[in-house]
């Protein structure tokens, strides 16, 4: 299909770490972008509807998938009481990032890529951002180990 999707990538962090959770056969909560609405509300309604509280909500990258351009955005929600069986959770573990050429993205971009860069940029966000470091309490310390994104290339040679 032709257009424009929104998928969210919806984490949490309790005492195990930073943990990735999302509905069974899916590893994103996607959902149609109608282009006279805000994709902010429309992620926060996809998330809402299962049952999770959205505390922040980001878009952190994009992707060509199937013809479509596919929006990306971190949801990082309440811990939820309890995990209903419709939903997996795994534990987030670091990536390599996905890299292209100066002109064209990588052949290849993984979910995990896509977690670990939006981390990152995260990372940067909670230290930056003061709406954010006060609705991510707890955060910067699951973060400490990520490299601020997007300035963390500056000063270095390619490949270094």
């Amino acid at each position: 299909m032709d257009g424009s999707a929104l998928e969210a990538i919806v984490l949490y962090l309790d005492e195990e770490g930073i943990e990735h959770v999302s509905p069974l056969g899916s590893q994103t909560v996607r959902a149609s972008w109608d282009p006279n609405l805000d994709p902010h509300e429309a992620i926060v309604d996809a998330v809402a509807v299962l049952g999770l509280t959205p505390i922040m909500v980001h878009s952190t990258s994009w992707r060509v998938v199937d013809r479509s351009i596919l929006l990306t955005f971190l949801v990082i929600v309440e811990p939820p009481g309890h995990v209903p069986i419709t939903h997996e959770v795994e534990l987030v573990a670091r990536a390599e990032l996905a890299r292209g050429r100066a002109t064209a993205p990588p052949p290849e971009v993984h979910l995990t890529q896509v977690v670990e860069h939006g981390l990152r940029h995260l990372a940067w966000l909670v230290r930056e951002d003061v709406a954010i470091h006060e609705a991510l309490t707890g955060w910067p310390r699951a973060l400490s180990d990520y490299d601020p994104e997007p300035f963390r290339a500056f000063g270095r040679e390619p490949g270094s």
